[in-house]
Order: C-alpha cells, then sequence, then structure tokens
C-alpha cells in the first residue's frame, strides 16, 4: 500500500466503502423497504471512508477528505451548485495544502505552547538564526524574530496561500520568508532548525540535517521522530495535545559518526 499514490488509495478506499455500504443497504432491505434518504447514504458513505482510511494505509488527517467527497457531492447535486464553485474551492484548497500532495506534508500550525518551548530552548544562546521548514502561516518566524537573542529568523514555504500569509505577517512584524523547497535549503548557516512536517519525509530530511547542520546547532521536530535514530532530548508539552518535542544535538550525532 505505500507505493500506491495517496489519491489513489483514497479512491480505491471510496470504492471499497461503498461495496460495503451496498452489502449494508441490501441486507437492511429484508427489514426496512427502500427508498432510503440519500442524504444518509451519503454520510454512511463518508463515515466508512474516513473510518477506513487510517486502518488502510492513509494518514489521519485524510479522514475529513474522504467524509467531505461523498457527503459534497450529494449537497452539489442536490442543490444544483454551480460546477465552477466547486473547481474554485479545489482551487483554493489545492493552493493551502500544496504540501500535502507533493510532499505528504498536511499544513500543521503551531501553538503558542510550543513557541514559548522554543524560547525556553534558546535561553541561553545568543546570536541564533533560527529556521522553519515548511513555516505555514509564518507565526513561528515572527514570534523568534521578537525575541532579544535571535539574530535572525527565516522560514521556507511553498504552498501558495501560506507562502502569501507569511510573507506578509513577517513584513508586517519581523523575520523573513522564502518560496523555498526544504530540500533547496542551506541548514549549515542556521543554529536551530525547527520542522512539524509529517512522519514521510524524516529519513530523508535526517540526513540532510546531519550533513549540513553545524555541531553546535539543534534540529527539533514536533511530533515525528526521526525514525531509528534516538533523540538528544524529548520535551513533553502541557499542551491539550501533549505535544512531544523531539531534539536532536548535533554533537551527539556528528561525534559518532565521525
Amino acid at each position: 500500500m505505500k507505493r500506491v499514490p495517496k489519491i489513489v488509495l483514497a479512491l480505491l478506499i471510496q470504492g471499497l466503502a461503498l461495496l460495503i455500504l451496498a452489502a449494508v443497504v441490501k441486507g437492511a432491505s429484508y427489514w426496512v423497504t427502500p427508498p432510503y434518504p440519500l442524504w444518509a447514504l451519503a454520510v454512511a458513505q463518508g463515515v466508512l471512508a474516513a473510518f477506513l482510511s487510517c486502518r488502510l494505509g492513509l494518514p489521519c488527517w485524510w479522514r475529513l477528505i474522504q467524509f467531505g467527497l461523498p457527503v459534497g457531492l450529494y449537497f452539489g447535486l442536490h442543490f444544483q451548485i454551480n460546477p465552477w464553485w466547486a473547481l474554485l474551492i479545489f482551487v483554493v484548497l489545492w493552493m493551502i495544502f500544496f504540501n500535502a500532495i507533493k510532499e505528504r506534508v498536511p499544513l500543521y500550525l503551531t501553538n503558542s505552547t510550543t513557541r514559548q518551548a522554543l524560547k525556553k530552548l534558546i535561553k541561553r544562546r545568543q546570536q541564533v538564526r533560527f529556521l522553519d521548514l515548511g513555516c505555514g502561516l509564518g507565526g513561528n518566524v515572527v514570534f523568534m524574530s521578537q525575541l532579544v537573542n535571535v539574530e535572525r529568523a527565516d522560514g521556507v514555504e511553498t504552498a501558495p496561500i501560506p507562502y502569501l500569509v507569511s510573507k506578509f505577517f513577517t513584513l508586517l512584524r519581523g523575520g523573513q520568508v522564502f518560496a523555498m523547497d526544504i530540500w533547496k535549503t542551506q541548514l549549515g548557516y542556521y543554529d536551530v532548525v525547527y520542522a512539524f512536517l509529517s512522519p514521510d519525509p524524516m529519513p530523508k530530511l535526517w540526513q540532510k540535517v546531519i550533513a549540513e547542520m553545524h555541531p553546535d546547532a539543534i534540529f527539533v521536530s514536533n511530533s515525528f521522530a526521526v525514525p531509528e535514530v534516538e533523540p538528544s532530548e524529548i520535551w513533553e508539552l502541557d499542551d491539550r495535545r501533549k505535544t512531544k518535542l523531539y531534539l536532536y544535538r548535533m554533537q551527539d550525532f556528528q561525534a559518532k559518526m565521525g
């Protein structure tokens, strides 16, 4: 299943959910006489597809998409919504979640508790250069740029709408954001590199981190550990989702590899 493109797998799961629903409807017809409300069937299809998604290899954030697909199709047909609106919504969503398709990285936003943890992490450092890989709306970049011991705060983002929002935000309040792929960044310039991505890019990103970051630097991954690599520290934060920050101090790893 890992080799199947996510969009193909999503459609296959919708097909499986439809077959299951058809079997259930066939069985129910012996007790409850058809026809059944179409809206109820659309909701049931969405619930089934969302339930199956996490269990058949799709990241769990696909559940909302899987639920919304049949339900949205039903309402579009029922209310005779102009198809151009559907195209417009698709384009807007594509411009927001561009990296979910390209890099399998959804748009995750860092909360204030995590930002305070980053502030604590660099408390005893001077002239810190900070980079947020996939900075989303730019909140981390702005926050870090306003700390007195941060010399420079940068972010990179390629999803069009988040990039434009973050660019505007940083122009007003500080920091810099670049429309740049994370694989083209030069990590060696930075003292703290932060990422809130997904499990998929972590092995490849770790190879880049090890190759480029200097010995005194720290790589911080929000929620997603590097597979088969023991972090230097794990910080569990006191927020609602019990966020875990995986800290990798380069001196702990580059010394071993050298």
